[in-house]
Protein backbone atom coordinates (compact mmCIF):
# COMPACT_ATOMS: atom_id res chain seq x y z
CA UNK A 1 0.00 0.00 0.00
CA UNK A 2 1.36 3.60 -0.64
CA UNK A 3 0.75 5.43 3.10
CA UNK A 4 1.37 8.92 4.44
CA UNK A 5 2.91 9.09 8.26
CA UNK A 6 2.51 12.31 10.00
CA UNK A 7 4.52 12.31 12.85
CA UNK A 8 6.38 14.93 14.93
CA UNK A 9 8.62 12.68 17.07
CA UNK A 10 11.24 11.81 14.53
CA UNK A 11 12.32 8.06 16.39
CA UNK A 12 8.40 7.29 16.32
CA UNK A 13 8.48 8.50 12.72
CA UNK A 14 11.04 6.32 11.67
CA UNK A 15 9.76 3.09 13.94
CA UNK A 16 6.75 3.49 11.88
CA UNK A 17 8.33 3.81 8.46
CA UNK A 18 10.78 0.81 9.54
CA UNK A 19 8.02 -1.27 10.41
CA UNK A 20 5.76 -0.24 7.24
CA UNK A 21 8.73 -0.56 4.50
CA UNK A 22 10.05 -3.86 5.82
CA UNK A 23 6.48 -4.95 4.92
CA UNK A 24 6.56 -3.78 1.28
CA UNK A 25 4.46 -1.01 2.01
CA UNK A 26 5.42 2.23 0.20
CA UNK A 27 5.98 4.76 2.70
CA UNK A 28 5.83 8.73 2.59
CA UNK A 29 7.19 10.25 5.99
CA UNK A 30 5.90 13.93 6.98
CA UNK A 31 7.25 15.81 10.07
CA UNK A 32 4.13 17.75 10.55
CA UNK A 33 0.53 18.76 9.19
CA UNK A 34 1.18 21.15 6.87
CA UNK A 35 3.82 18.84 5.32
CA UNK A 36 1.41 16.09 5.64
CA UNK A 37 -1.13 18.17 3.38
CA UNK A 38 0.94 19.48 0.89
CA UNK A 39 2.44 15.79 0.58
CA UNK A 40 -1.01 14.78 0.52
CA UNK A 41 -2.65 17.36 -2.25
CA UNK A 42 0.72 15.94 -4.50
CA UNK A 43 0.04 12.34 -4.58
CA UNK A 44 -2.32 9.52 -4.20
CA UNK A 45 -2.58 7.57 -0.72
CA UNK A 46 -4.30 4.45 0.00
CA UNK A 47 -4.14 5.29 3.57
CA UNK A 48 -2.63 8.23 6.29
CA UNK A 49 -1.31 8.06 9.92
CA UNK A 50 -0.74 10.57 11.51
CA UNK A 51 -0.34 11.32 15.08
CA UNK A 52 -2.76 13.77 17.31
CA UNK A 53 -0.74 15.88 19.04
CA UNK A 54 1.28 17.82 16.91
CA UNK A 55 2.76 21.33 17.34
CA UNK A 56 0.87 23.82 14.71
CA UNK A 57 -1.69 21.24 13.41
CA UNK A 58 -2.90 18.86 15.37
CA UNK A 59 -4.04 15.57 13.91
CA UNK A 60 -7.82 16.15 14.01
CA UNK A 61 -7.21 19.15 11.76
CA UNK A 62 -4.95 16.72 9.84
CA UNK A 63 -7.90 14.18 9.18
CA UNK A 64 -10.46 17.14 8.57
CA UNK A 65 -7.94 18.67 6.35
CA UNK A 66 -7.65 15.29 4.59
CA UNK A 67 -11.03 14.42 3.88
CA UNK A 68 -12.03 17.30 2.78
CA UNK A 69 -9.29 16.71 -0.43
CA UNK A 70 -10.66 13.50 -0.84
CA UNK A 71 -12.94 11.82 1.26
CA UNK A 72 -12.25 8.47 0.49
CA UNK A 73 -8.80 7.88 1.96
CA UNK A 74 -8.99 6.55 5.15
CA UNK A 75 -7.64 8.43 8.18
CA UNK A 76 -5.60 6.60 11.22
CA UNK A 77 -4.75 8.70 14.51
CA UNK A 78 -1.96 7.15 16.57
CA UNK A 79 -1.87 9.12 20.01
CA UNK A 80 -0.23 8.60 23.25
CA UNK A 81 -2.63 10.19 24.84
CA UNK A 82 -5.32 7.95 26.97
CA UNK A 83 -8.60 9.41 25.07
CA UNK A 84 -11.79 6.57 24.36
CA UNK A 85 -13.64 8.53 21.44
CA UNK A 86 -16.83 6.82 20.43
CA UNK A 87 -17.58 5.44 16.86
CA UNK A 88 -19.56 8.82 16.26
CA UNK A 89 -17.21 11.40 17.54
CA UNK A 90 -14.78 9.87 15.53
CA UNK A 91 -16.49 9.86 12.21
CA UNK A 92 -17.46 13.89 13.38
CA UNK A 93 -13.79 14.10 13.83
CA UNK A 94 -13.06 12.78 10.13
CA UNK A 95 -11.04 9.28 11.48
CA UNK A 96 -11.27 5.94 10.27
CA UNK A 97 -9.36 4.72 12.72
CA UNK A 98 -7.41 5.00 15.78
CA UNK A 99 -4.46 3.35 17.79
CA UNK A 100 -2.57 3.83 20.78
CA UNK A 101 1.37 4.40 22.26
CA UNK A 102 3.30 2.53 22.94
CA UNK A 103 2.27 0.37 19.61
CA UNK A 104 3.30 -3.27 19.00
CA UNK A 105 4.18 -4.10 15.23
CA UNK A 106 1.35 -6.28 14.83
CA UNK A 107 -0.95 -3.47 16.24
CA UNK A 108 0.18 -1.07 13.39
CA UNK A 109 -0.17 -4.25 10.65
CA UNK A 110 -3.52 -4.59 11.87
CA UNK A 111 -4.35 -1.24 10.98
CA UNK A 112 -2.73 -1.05 7.69
CA UNK A 113 -5.11 -4.13 6.76
CA UNK A 114 -8.07 -2.25 8.32
CA UNK A 115 -7.19 0.84 6.31
CA UNK A 116 -6.65 -1.14 3.01
CA UNK A 117 -9.85 -2.60 3.77
CA UNK A 118 -11.60 0.62 4.24
CA UNK A 119 -10.41 2.25 0.94
CA UNK A 120 -11.90 -0.70 -0.47
CA UNK A 121 -15.30 -0.25 0.33
CA UNK A 122 -15.05 3.74 0.31
CA UNK A 123 -14.19 3.06 -3.40
CA UNK A 124 -17.16 0.62 -3.74
CA UNK A 125 -19.72 2.88 -2.10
Amino acid sequence: ARLLVIEDEEEVRNVLFSILAMRGHEVELASHGGEGIAKFRENEFDLVITDLGMPGMSGWQVAEKIKHINGRVPVAIITGWNIEIDETERKERYVDLIIHKPFEVNQVLDLVQKGILLKDQFKAA
